[in-house]
């Protein structure tokens, strides 16, 4: 399936980058910037959580509370309590590559639980999610450079 290698492919490139910012570089948020680079590592957990939740209704969210953190509208200027850790996100972002894999394993092609409508475009296969989850991890993989270019 070549769309689960290419989303391998992007995460791993995430996280090769997100292991090498130093923790305290996570919360910084540089002015004209809506978020910070914990925001947007855990970001792409739950969009990718909620797509695939979309796509079919039996995948497993396993970090749920995530959800109110890291969304579409938030914002971690927000934010009051619980926040997860470097290691926690990072091994969050992990462990979904695997269990997207064998969730999907065989079903890749088939009809989604509910179909997405971006702009016109509908996602109704989990593959075509999955494909839209590649654009969207590049596009919050650019932010982190971006956000670590701003810091300087």
């Amino acid at each position: 399936m070549e769309s689960m290698k290419l989303f391998n492919y992007s995460r791993t490139s995430t996280l090769i980058l997100l292991k090498k910012i130093e923790e305290d570089q996570w919360d910084i948020q540089p002015e004209n910037w809506p978020n910070t680079i914990r925001w947007n590592a855990g970001h792409l957990y739950a969009e990718a959580e909620r797509f695939m939740k979309d796509a079919d209704e039996k995948y497993e969210v396993t970090r749920p509370r995530w959800m109110d953190l890291f969304l579409d509208g938030t914002r971690p200027s927000e934010w009051e309590g619980y926040v997860p850790t470097k290691q926690e996100i990072t091994d969050a972002l992990e462990e979904q590559i695997e269990r997207i894999r064998t969730h999907f394993e065989g079903k890749f092609d088939s009809p989604v639980s509910e179909v997405r409508d971006l702009h016109g475009t509908e996602l109704d296969t989990p593959d075509s999610a999955l494909q839209f989850l590649l654009f969207h991890e590049g596009l919050h993989l650019g932010s982190i450079k971006g956000l670590q270019v701003a810091m300087k």
